[in-house]
């Protein structure tokens, strides 16, 4: 179905924008179907912020691999393959609980904050002795 929507655009426009306008242009049936109350104007911002997060991408066989997925991710909406949830995730800007930031901590450590650490050194980490 949405595959259509992608042959049908013109070799010479970008099919970027394409994709943009067919998601816009099924977002009401979207919210419907999985009856998700957000306000139409509030869900069009965050279907923009998805595509702004990936304008900084220059390379062509890039653009196309993510217009690809953007046509995949709307056709499974529109045939009902996700889960409510799923599309929550999307909208509400959620990230799975595996993809936390990693923070490094670079800083040499001295005696005296291994001793406050540890305690007596002997000890389990965390049990100070007194």
């Amino acid at each position: 179905m949405a595959l259509n929507l992608a042959l049908r655009a013109s070799p010479l426009s970008s099919p970027v924008p394409t994709l943009y306008r067919s998601m816009l242009r099924e977002l009401p049936k979207v919210l419907s179907i999985y009856d998700i109350d957000m306000p139409l104007p509030e869900a069009t911002l965050k279907i923009k912020n998805l595509f702004t997060q990936n304008s900084h991408v220059k390379d062509e066989r890039v653009k196309d691999i993510l217009v690809a997925k953007g046509y995949m991710e709307l056709e499974e909406t529109l045939m009902q393959w996700k889960q409510k949830a799923q599309l929550m995730r999307i909208f509400e800007g959620q990230t799975s609980k595996f993809s936390a930031p990693i923070v490094h901590n670079n800083t040499p450590r001295d005696v005296k904050e291994e001793w406050e650490r540890y305690g007596d050194g002997g000890g389990k980490p965390g049990i100070k002795i007194l």
